[in-house]
């Protein structure tokens, strides 16, 4: 499961007040424990970065940061202590072929063009 949504402190918090999915629930083998199918969440892609979870720990990390943002971009945009990745990478720009077929998919949407 890949998760897309945009980074801000307030969507990004320390502690919910409730749980809607339970994703890694409290870490380590929670889901096992709750006898949850599938791994989890794999990784969650936001408008900063992609952040992973640890295999231990199944806390987030932030293992890729978009191009022009700075870990501390990040981690400023986030309600806890967001770890780095010590092989912090730079996300690749989408080629031309992954534009052009995004393009197409905006067009084919309904209502496009309205």
């Amino acid at each position: 499961m890949i998760i897309v949504a945009r980074q801000t402190s307030d969507r990004f918090v320390e502690r919910l007040d409730f749980v809607t999915s339970v994703g890694h629930g409290t870490g380590g083998d929670t889901r096992l424990r709750l006898r949850l199918r599938g791994r989890g969440p794999t990784a969650v892609i936001t408008d900063l970065g992609v952040l992973e979870p640890d295999p231990e720990t199944r806390e987030l990390v932030l293992t890729r940061v978009h191009p022009g943002v700075t870990a501390a971009a990040a981690q400023a945009a986030t309600g806890w202590d967001l770890r780095v990745t010590e092989q912090l990478e730079t996300t690749a720009p989408p080629t031309d072929a992954e534009l052009h077929a995004l393009r197409e998919l905006e067009h084919a949407r309904p209502g496009a063009g309205r």
